[in-house]
Order: C-alpha cells, then structure tokens, then sequence
C-alpha cells in the first residue's frame, strides 16, 4: 500500500503543518528551532479537553478502520489495473500529495521574479558586494542562465506535434521548468525534467503540475537530479546486483561483451521510461511507482524488461548491438498489461526494505569514488560510478577522451599549455589563449584562480553539455528507427486487419452455409418424420385390410360350406323325386287297364307334365352342379 495515499485521511492539523514544511525552497527548508517551538505550541491543546474527545475519537476511528482498508484495497486494484485517463491527473495529485504541499501565490511569485535579472538587479548586486562575492553571484547568474538556454533548447524537443504542446502549452511548460529551477536551485534543471513537466501539463493544470512535479522530484526522486547524481549512481549499481541475482547468464554475457548495466538502465530511471516505453506502458508505470510512493517500480520495470528480452540479449556479439537491441525491444513493449503484471507478480522479493539495505551497502563506496573525484583522483578508473552515470550510450573510448579533456583543461588552469599539441586540440588551445588573456586582466591572483576555477567548470559543463546533445541525437536517430518500425507495424498490422476481415466475412459465410445446410437437414429430417408416420400409418391400414380379408375369407369358405350342404340336399332331394315320381309312374302303368286312345292321350299329357316337372328342376340341379365344377378364387 502506498504511502502517499494515506495523506488524504490526514487531519487537519497534520495537513496544515505539512504545508507549512513543503512550502518554501530547498535552500529555505533549513528552519530555526525557535520557529519550531512556535508552530508545535499553536497545536497544544488542553490536555482534560485531549480525554474528553479521545474516547469518542477512538470510536469513530474505530469504524472507520475497516472501511478505510476496504477503500485502500479497492483503490490498489484500480492502479494496478490501469487509472481511467480522465480522473488520472487528479489521483496523481493526491498520491504525491499537492494539496498538502500547495501555498497560494508561491509558484506566481517564483515567476514574478523572472524580470528582476533582466532588469539588471545582478549588477547592481554586483556592484554592491565586494569582489570576494563576484564568483559566487557570476556563479548563481550563469547557472541562471544556463539553465533557461538549456530549456529554450529541449522546449522543441518535448512531444512534437502534439496538439496540447503549441506556443501555448510550450510557453507553460517554459514556466513551470524555470519555477522550478528556482524553487530547488540545488537540482536546477536537467535533461529529461522536460519529459516530466510535459506529461503533468497534459493530465492537469499549470500550477498543479508544478507542485506534482516538485513533490516527484523532492521526495520520489530525492539527490537523483542533484549535481553529483549520488542516488542515481547508488541506485544503479543496487540494480546491477539485482541483475547479477536474478539473470546470472545475462549478466555473464553482457561482462563478456564489455557491457555495463548502467549503459541502458540510467536512461530508464531517470527519465522514468518516458522515452523508453510506448506511451500507454508509461501511464502504467508511472500510476503503480507514484501510489506506491518510492521507487520500487523502478526495479521491478527494469528487471521485467531484461526478463523479457534477456534471451534476445545473449545472442549478440557486440556491445553496440546488444545497447541498440535492448533500446528498440524496450521500445516495442506494448502490452502494458503484462509489463505492470510481471513486475509487481514476478518480483515481489524486491521491496523498499531490501533496497534500502542495498543502496545502504552501495552508498559508502560512492561517496568515496565522490570524494575521489573531487579531489581529481581516480577520474580515468575503469570502474569510476561517475563515469557510469554520466555515460550510459557512450563507450569506453569517448569516456576516455572526456577524462583527457577534463586532465586538459586543469592543465590550462595550472597555465601549463602545450603549444605542440595535436592538430585536434586547436580549439581547446585557442579556449586556453583567451583564457590567459582574460586571467591578465585581474590584478589579485586568488581572483585569477577563482576566475579559471569558474571558466573550468563552465568549459566542462559545455563540454558535458555536447556530449549529451550527442546522446540525443543518438536518441533522436533511435527514435526516428523506431517510428520507422512502427510504420512497418502499422502497415503489418493494417494487413493483418484486412486479413482478419477477411476470415471474419469467410467466416460468416461459412456460418451461413451451415445455417442453410442445417435448415435443409432439418427439413430432410422432417420430411422422413412424415414418411416414417405415413409408412407406419399404410403399414396399419395393410394389417387392417388383412385383417378384414381373413374375415371375409373365413366367412367366404363358410358360406361355400353351406352352398355344398344345400346342393348335397339338393340331389338328395331330387334324386328322391325322381325316384318318386319313377315310383309313381311304374305304379300306374301296373294299376292301368289296356290303354285306349283316351287313355293314352291322358298318359300323354301327364308324362308331358311330370316331364315339365323334372324339367323345371333341371336349371337348378345343373346349376349347382356347374358351380361344384369351377375352382373357388381365394380372396387376397
């Protein structure tokens, strides 16, 4: 948990006493013990009225615990998973605590006195100190000046083309770098400070972004900006014990290949990956490290990275390339998603408490490579952590020529010039002429000394300067490689989409077809569902009429049966009336007298009527006979 978060359930009182602690300059910081006493003494209370209200204070404490911790919780899991863009501004405000360090009128009156320089206040200034004063207040005006031609340099430099950053938006961000290098006047201003100021302008007002930008500085980033950059050295070798811990292989690899850590990672910290990460990789950083309150994501980021790439690194074999490599995958980090996940889930292990031991083991050997250094000893050591600090992109030979020109010009100090110098030096000899003639004209020479102490230290600083205008260039390059990539990914990736679109209508195609074949199947489905019932509905109706066709059959043979007995009765019937009536017959001719003529007439007659009589039964008897004849047809 954060503890910048925790300054918005600060009292009253507690706010009021952190305002007025973070309201003047660094230099003015240092307060009286008297002015103490007097703050601490508006605050006592009457100790009976401190029991009275502490019980009933314990009570709301004490239900507002839990719903305190549930907010922190709720509040931990919107930063790690991303701060929505519109209320970002305003919760980086609260993590670093503007509202507690804001004073009315302090950043107007530190640009109120922009024009009091140019009226020539320092001459007069000058002219009324003495001549022991004039180093150090010719001293404070060129570290002035410097510092507002050093902005006037990088105001082009920071987010071209972006719509916010017109002359508008480029004349407050001009504003704020120099009320800030007047607020802490030990920092001033340095490179990537533009950065900074920029991104604040675009999240939230002028002023606001100033004292967001102080608080990041002051209290996140604490001797990192100084002159000496003792944090940051400190800070980077604690980073290259982290890597030697966690990539042994890696870390091997880049001591074969003559690479130091601090080449690639002292950009990274202190810029804060503004120019290293893509933009949305950035905000992510940016919203974990300023609610967590220290510069633990700083670690956390970097080891992700070389986590990341790592494998990419051991395959080089040459230090440039594995520099230029590890800045241009660095760059290509686009899911900000997985970069934050790995860092806060990967490396837990690396907390505030185990880097403060670290950096407790690491600051004693760069005060003394400090102290060293003052003293113009170890100034060409391989192993100097300035050299480290000041040089991340450069290699070994470039230091080495820097260390030449800084033993160079302590020797035009001494006034030891050599005029059989190689052809290259002509500018540092015509430099160290000019200063002579200058050193000529002051009468006291402790004036002299002071005056080429002065002229050293302006020459060295330009000559760091350039050195840095290099670097950027180089950046500059870097950045226009990777823009140039990221136009091959744009256009890859617009082939992509039209490949995508293309799957997606093959797709719904496809998706259609089977609907229609689905559809037809069910139809076809359907169809046999009704031929199926059909079938077994003419299958009854079959079984039905078979049914019948038994019926009829039986009742068929049945009534055969009974046509048969009836015929058999038949022929019994007039195979008994033949017989009768042949009875019959033979007994009249055997009962008859002779026959007369009458007689046979009559017998005539009645032969011809038992004759008619047999006849009248002949169709009948022969039809039946017939019908015995013809085969019965068997229904179906």
């Amino acid at each position: 948990m954060g503890l910048r978060v925790e300054k918005k359930y600060l009292s009253a009182g507690r706010l009021q006493s952190k305002e007025s602690t973070h309201l003047v300059t660094v230099e003015e910081s240092k307060v009286s013990a008297d002015s103490d006493d007097e703050f601490y003494d508006a605050d006592k209370v009457d100790p009976s009225q401190e029991v009275q209200s502490g019980d009933v204070n314990a009570e709301i404490g004490n239900t507002n615990q839990e719903e305190t911790y549930s907010l922190k919780e709720e509040l931990e899991c919107l930063v790690h998973g991303g701060l929505p863009m519109a209320l970002r501004g305003e919760l980086w405000q609260a993590f670093v605590g503007v509202g507690a360090r804001r004073v009315e009128g302090y950043y107007g009156s530190l640009l109120a006195s922009e024009g009091e320089l140019e009226d020539g206040g320092c001459s007069d200034s000058l002219a009324s100190e003495g001549v022991d004063e004039r180093p150090e207040v010719l001293s404070a005006f060129s570290a002035e000046e410097k510092c507002k031609g050093q902005i006037e340099k990088d105001l082009p430099r920071t987010f071209p083309g972006h719509p916010a950053l017109d002359d508008v938006g480029r004349n407050a961000l001009r504003r704020l770098l120099l009320a800030y290098a007047r607020h802490n006047p030990t920092v001033g201003y340095c490179q990537a400070m533009n950065f900074f100021a920029g991104l604040l302008l675009l999240l939230m007002p002028e002023e606001n972004a100033f004292w967001t930008l102080a608080g990041i500085i002051d209290d996140y980033f604490d001797g990192y900006f100084s002159e000496e950059m003792i944090e940051s050295q400190v800070d980077q070798l604690v980073l290259e014990e982290l890597v030697r811990e966690k990539f042994p292989k890696l870390a091997n690899h880049l001591d074969y290949l003559g690479v130091e850590v601090a080449w690639v990672t002292g950009p990274w910290f202190l810029s804060i990956f503004t120019n290293v990460l893509p933009w949305e990789s950035v905000l992510r950083v940016w919203d974990v490290l300023l609610f967590d309150g220290n510069r633990v994501m700083l670690f956390r980021t970097a080891l992700a990275l070389l986590e990341f790439y790592g494998p990419a690194l051991v395959t080089t074999k040459d230090a440039g390339d594995a520099v230029t490599l590890l800045q241009s995958l660095a760059g290509s980090t686009f899911d900000s998603s997985q970069l934050v996940l790995t860092a806060r889930m990967g490396y837990q292990s690396v907390n505030e408490t185990g880097l403060q031991d670290l950096r407790n083991k690491h600051r004693p050997s760069v005060m003394l490579s400090m102290e060293e250094r003052a003293k113009g000893l170890g100034v060409c050591k391989e192993s100097g952590l300035a050299s480290k600090l000041y040089n991340f992109k450069r290699e070994p030979e470039q230091l080495v020529s820097i260390n030449d020109s800084a033993d160079q010009m302590s020797d035009v100090a001494d006034g030891d010039v050599d005029q059989e110098g190689d052809s290259g030096d002509v500018d540092d000899m015509y430099g160290a002429l000019t200063v002579n003639s200058e050193i000529d004209s002051l009468p006291d020479p402790k004036d002299q000394v002071t005056w080429l102490k002065f002229e050293l230290c302006r020459l060295l600083e330009e000559r760091r300067s350039a050195v840095l205008r290099a670097d950027e260039l180089e950046t500059a390059l870097m950045e226009m490689v990777k823009q140039d990539n990221r136009r091959q990914l744009s256009a890859k990736a617009e082939q992509l989409e039209h490949e995508l679109s293309e799957l997606k209508q093959a797709l719904s195609d496809k998706q259609e077809q089977e609907q229609a074949m689905f559809q037809l199947v069910m139809r076809v489905e359907q169809e046999l569902k009704f031929a199926e019932e059909a079938r077994i509905s003419a299958e009854q109706d079959a079984a039905a009429q078979r049914y019948a066709a038994n019926v009829l059959q039986e009742k068929y043979e049945e009534a055969m049966a009974s046509l048969a007995q009836m015929e058999n009765r038949a022929v019994m019937a007039e195979t008994m009336l033949e017989a009768t009536l042949q009875y019959q017959s033979s007994q009249q001719k055997a009962l008859s007298p002779l026959p007369s003529p009458r007689a046979s007439a009559q017998d005539d007659s009645f032969q011809e009527s038992q004759s008619r009589r047999i006849n009248l039964l002949g169709p009948f008897s022969l039809s039946w006979r017939d019908k015995n004849k013809v085969v019965p047809r068997h229904l179906p």
